[in-house]
């Protein structure tokens, strides 16, 4: 387990570190609601987060950079880009991280971040073993890896409490935010408020009767989710439609065809996130990306059945609590489902007929499947879709520097160099 799964000494778990089956779905359907794809399509909120960060924060930042034909380092960008994105449907737009602007506190909670990319195989895949060697003076995780942790911690748990008086203001003193609702934050709050769920199984399902740490546990693990994983998908998104200058230019055309458009200045409106979704040549780059350069490519695990003996594919009968997992990275290079799969090639998903396509949607698993699917999946791929389009309808974009953009190896891993240098260009 990673240790950012479980708040700080009183170990409460969030829903992602939740092993039994029933638990984790209980504790899914107090939010799965406002991260499905009809909510998030229509969601008020989600339009007017996504113009302030389009019109008034990302193109705002890129557009003088054009101007004056500088470079630019994007990967830490796009992960400003994408903590903005989450940090707003969780906690509201007057209270979240507006990392595109404050590049100070972006660099700082960065560093935090990255320096625990490099350690979390202890944790998470022998953790009693780790703790155990702790006890003795043995650190198998170095010490400042605590001080990270603890900064990012300290970092969600203050937008908690933000977004806590924001729902307070409102609610007593009818006050309005200055941006908008925290919809996952209030979503979640209210549920456990409301729970029906008797006082001794309570504790199963959200920890300890004091609910700030079980929800702020809960709001660290999206919001780490959020921003990392969309945030590395960006960054080999740019990296290859760098390389390909004339599906660019395709893909531009294909955004003209938006109404309104997305271009810099038309800032009072977006296109609707249904017409949007609906452009082929969008959705198959990032379709691609996701199988190829897909963030997660450790293995997922998944322990048996307690209650039967359970059968896998070619396997004997195993008894409960045996761990087995697949990845993404193996499924997503199987030859016969994505002919030369190395190849980072978008046309795959749109010259196939729909026998094909469902053939290769079983074998895509970027967000899992089943019940343990990635729950923020819709709002990610809306999130790419919005940011995509925004940029490839006003810039075009060159490669200067992609040293150590090989992808590293552990279970959430991007850029080895953690790092690409762009040129935007005005399409």
């Amino acid at each position: 387990m990673d240790p950012l799964s479980a708040w700080g000494p009183m170990k409460i778990s969030c829903m992602f570190s939740t092993k039994e089956s029933k638990p984790h779905a209980a504790r899914k359907r107090l939010i799965s609601h406002v991260y499905s794809k009809s909510y998030i399509q229509s969601s008020p909120e989600v339009d007017e987060l996504t113009r302030t960060i389009l019109h008034h924060r990302l193109l705002p930042a890129l557009e003088p950079v054009a101007a004056q034909g500088l470079s630019l380092e994007v990967m830490e960008l796009n992960y400003g880009v994408t903590m903005d994105f989450i940090s707003s449907y969780l906690f509201g737009l007057s209270d979240d991280c507006s990392f595109i602007r404050d590049v100070e506190m972006r660099k700082r909670f960065l560093s935090w971040h990255f320096r625990r990319w490099e350690h979390s195989f202890w944790y998470q895949e022998i953790p009693r073993l780790t703790g155990l060697l702790r006890r003795f003076g043995v650190h198998l995780v170095p010490k400042w890896i605590d001080a990270a942790n603890e900064g990012i911690q300290a970092h969600v748990l203050r937008m908690c409490r933000l977004a806590e008086q924001s729902i307070k203001a409102a609610s007593e003193h009818g006050e309005k935010s200055h941006g908008t609702r925290p919809v996952v934050y209030g979503q979640l709050s209210e549920a456990l408020r409301r729970s029906p769920v008797k006082p001794e199984a309570q504790v199963d399902i959200v920890g300890p009767r004091n609910q700030e740490l079980p929800v702020a546990s809960e709001m660290l693990d999206h919001t780490i989710a959020g921003m990392d994983t969309t945030g590395i998908t960006l960054t080999y998104l740019l990296w290859e439609m760098s390389r390909n200058p004339e599906l660019q230019d395709s893909l531009c055309k294909e955004l003209c065809t938006l109404a309104p458009s997305l271009a810099i200045g038309n800032d009072s409106e977006l296109p609707s996130a249904r017409s949007v979704d609906a452009l082929p040549l969008l959705h198959s780059v990032i379709m691609e990306t996701l199988r190829l350069h897909g963030p997660l490519t450790g293995s997922q695990p998944r322990l048996t059945p307690s209650s039967k003996l359970t059968s896998l594919v070619g396997s004997p009968p195993l008894p409960g609590g045996v761990r087995v997992s697949a990845q993404a990275y193996s499924l997503h290079r199987n030859e016969t489902v994505f002919p030369d799969a190395e190849s980072w090639n978008p046309q795959r998903w749109l010259d196939v007929n729909s026998e094909k396509k469902d053939e290769m949607m079983r074998w895509f698993w970027a967000f899992g499947s089943g019940g343990r699917m990635c729950i923020g999946s819709n709002f990610a791929m809306q999130e790419l879709k919005y940011v995509t389009a925004a940029l490839y309808t006003n810039f075009k974009t060159m490669i200067v520097d992609d040293t150590g953009i090989e992808q590293g190896d552990g279970y959430t891993v991007g850029p080895k160099g953690y790092q690409l240098t762009l040129k935007f260009v005005r399409a």
